[in-house]
């Protein structure tokens, strides 16, 4: 079977190779989403029922992607997405999400990019490119 489809957890889709009856390894892309926490780190644990205590879907990572999707007119004060950490033995991926906060200047009435902070809430994205050894 070359797709599967697991509930309550990530998406995982698996991929054979044509002729290959028996493989020993499985490529696999996995999505899934996370919201961020206070200190703006999203974290998707890549098992079977998305915890850190699941079986773990993948046994190598090639690649891994966080993007974050936001409708706010308003450019600096999108959230901004970045790969953190991709650990394999721990079985997650993680990204830290910011905004920019812009500073008004009340003479002039402009706004000014300000400080970067963490973000609270957003949810993110994550595609993971990668391997499991059967």
């Amino acid at each position: 079977m070359g797709l599967e489809f697991i509930t309550l957890a990530p998406t995982l889709i698996q991929v054979l190779k044509a002729g290959e009856a028996n493989p020993n390894r499985l490529n696999r892309i996995v999505y899934g989403q996370a919201t961020s926490d206070a200190d703006g780190v999203a974290t998707l644990y890549f098992t079977d029922n998305g915890s850190a205590s699941g079986n773990s879907l993948l046994t190598t990572i090639e690649y891994a992607v966080a993007s974050v999707y936001s409708t706010n007119p308003i450019v600096i004060s999108r959230p901004k997405v970045i790969m953190r950490e991709k650990n394999i033995p721990a079985k997650y991926v993680s990204a830290n999400v910011t905004v920019i906060n812009g500073l008004t200047l009340p003479v002039l009435g402009v706004t000014v990019l300000g400080s970067e902070t963490p973000m609270n809430g957003a949810v993110v994205d994550f595609m993971i490119l990668g391997s499991y050894e059967v």
